[in-house]
């Protein structure tokens, strides 16, 4: 049995996991004379929102590289309706011109990732029907249908292992003499790098015959069982220290973090397990507020358990 004991500082850092959550139907940019004033405004259309449990923006990807931009908290005064929408105020650096994002939000719940694309950049040159992957034996599927073409030259199938890095898996050309009927396309993907890894991500890069590209959303992909078969966190409710006890099913890596009632990580540590039983034991914890929070563990990647703790 191994037992490792962390004292931490409180840290505040924003947080990549993915949860299932509702995604923006579009987004929509406002340089001036809105809800911000002068200030840069991003407006999400969802198809329906908890205003209760409004997401909050950690940070925005484009091509694969995190943007300089960030936003405020939501305003939701104009949410509800056809045209309602919740209103994001830039506080430092530029929104991308692309009309293609992919957001990393979090919420009270966790975090979460979407691919939106903007309600002003004109029509996409690819519309998808159906989008997902399967996997058998050492085998990942990806299956995708699309409805129209327009100056579709080919797609470009990235693969990640964590979530935010992808490489090309594979290049597929689009359809010759597309009419405007619904176009299936699949690859099987069995390479080496799969070996070994519990979860797999794919997103579609679809790329037009001027060389601009976009998006499609992200499908997950469990390769393995969960590494961890049991989890437990004590004392609950606590005050100054917690121990968390981990049934690991084989020797790896163990990410833990400990998140407030906004979503934002308060304390993070990474160790090392062993397959077996290990004791990671959390102390200085005086520092925190009283009230709920929530402890996360990811084994070797993949997230395996999320318990809400209490503070007294």
């Amino acid at each position: 049995m191994k037992t490792l004991t962390i004292s931490t500082a409180l840290v505040l850092m924003s947080i990549t996991s993915f949860a299932q959550n509702i995604c923006p139907s579009s987004f929509k940019r406002n340089n001036g004379n809105g809800t911000c004033n002068s200030l840069g405004e991003l407006r999400l259309s969802f198809p329906s929102i908890d205003l209760s449990n409004v997401p909050s923006i950690d940070s925005v990807i484009i091509n694969g590289v995190k943007s300089n931009v960030t936003f405020n908290l939501p305003e939701t005064s104009h949410a509800g309706g056809n045209n309602g929408y919740i209103s994001y105020c830039v506080t430092s650096g530029n929104m991308p011109p692309t009309n293609v994002w992919t957001i990393y939000f979090h919420t009270n719940d966790g975090t979460y990732t979407c691919t939106v694309f903007s309600s002003t950049g004109g029509p996409l040159a690819v519309k998808y029907y159906s989008f997902d992957a399967s996997v058998s034996g050492s085998t990942v599927t990806c299956n995708w249908v699309t409805e129209e073409e327009i100056n579709n030259d080919h797609f470009e199938l990235e693969r990640s292992f964590d979530g935010a890095n992808y490489s090309t898996a594979a290049i597929v050309f689009a359809a010759e003499n597309n009419t405007g009927s619904q176009q299936s396309y699949q690859y099987k993907d069995n390479a080496a790098a799969l070996k070994n890894k519990y979860v797999v991500y794919y997103r579609i890069k679809q790329v037009d015959k001027d060389g601009s590209a976009s998006y499609s959303k992200i499908v997950t992909v469990k390769l393995k069982a969960e590494s961890v078969n049991t989890l437990q966190i004590s004392p609950n409710p606590f005050i100054e220290n917690i121990t968390i006890k981990i049934e690991a099913a084989e020797s790896g890596y163990a990410t833990t973090k400990i998140m407030n009632a906004s979503g934002q990580t308060v304390v993070s540590t990474k160790i090392n397990v062993n397959k077996g039983t290990n004791n990671l034991q959390i102390s200085n914890l005086n520092g925190l507020s009283k009230g709920m929070y929530v402890v996360q563990v990811a084994i070797n990647g993949v997230i395996s358990s999320n318990q809400k703790v209490i503070k007294n």
